[in-house]
């Protein structure tokens, strides 16, 4: 019986994978998704207290403006998951909604919000005047799970708002 040739034998035995090399290609491609989801999931909350941070900035700009364009003061109330805007002062019992609650985003709390209201009142909201004056303070942006904390600032004077 003549021989096979040489190559016939070598394709027999390169026919394939063996079940140990499979079995460590997929442990190693388990722990290398393991690691992307996990800075992926690190990385969405901290975009997402980044996004808030934006929104409050915005959103505290667009109550100056509207003070300012309507000739009534206006008012962004906090607490710890959400926020209201009013016409009328904060510390104005008979101020008017006119948009909220807004909530917050899932594992955000917005904490300590103190604003000045007079010499030694503090409220949790941020009164703007119709010439743009603000009742200044600040509101944290804070997220579950981690230490970072932002920051979102009013000057009183100029009510310019700012982030730390």
């Amino acid at each position: 019986m003549p021989a096979s040739p040489p190559s016939a034998e070598r394709r027999r035995g390169d026919a394939g994978y063996t079940m140990i090399e499979m079995i460590v290609v997929i442990a190693i491609a388990g722990t290398l998704m393991a690691a992307a989801v996990s800075g992926w999931q690190t990385w969405s909350r901290a975009s997402a207290q980044d996004g808030l941070v934006t929104e409050l900035r915005g959103v505290l700009r667009q109550a100056q403006q509207r003070a300012v364009t309507t000739g009534t003061s206006t008012c962004v109330l906090f607490d710890a998951a959400s926020w209201s805007i009013y016409r009328g002062r904060c510390d104005d019992d008979a101020k008017v909604l006119l948009e909220g609650p807004i909530e917050a985003h899932a594992g955000l709390r917005l904490t300590d919000p103190r604003f000045q209201h007079g010499e030694s009142a503090y409220l949790p909201g941020v009164s703007f005047a119709p010439r743009g004056t603000a009742t200044p303070g600040r509101v944290t942006v804070e997220r579950d799970g981690a230490a970072r904390e932002a920051v979102v600032s009013v000057e009183g004077l100029t009510g310019r708002v700012t982030t730390d």
